[in-house]
């Protein structure tokens, strides 16, 4: 089981690879982990639309495993990670 530090930091990690340098906007921690949104932090600091990441899909970084599992974009966020929950459910059984 992780932190939520060390979740923190593993994400940090992990968007260290962009391009771009990126801030995360959102941390929502649910039963299986910690869920990450980011954005660009140009178009955090500036608001112009051209400088927004597109693709950016959320991902969760699981507080068991410590995996990071990156969501989509096509639907709403309830279904992913309703989704998630299911199939971590069913692994466990």
């Amino acid at each position: 089981m992780i932190t939520f530090f060390e979740a923190i930091n593993k994400a940090k990690n992990y968007l260290a690879e962009y391009d771009v340098p990126v801030e995360i906007t959102v941390i929502d921690r649910f039963s299986e982990g910690w869920l990450f949104c980011f954005q660009s932090r140009e178009f955090l600091e500036t608001g112009d639309f051209s400088t927004q990441l597109i693709g950016n899909c959320p991902f969760i970084i699981d507080k068991d495993s410590g995996k990071i599992y990156e969501l989509g974009t096509a639907y709403p966020l309830d279904i992913y990670l309703k989704e998630y929950e299911n199939k971590k459910n069913k692994t466990q059984c």
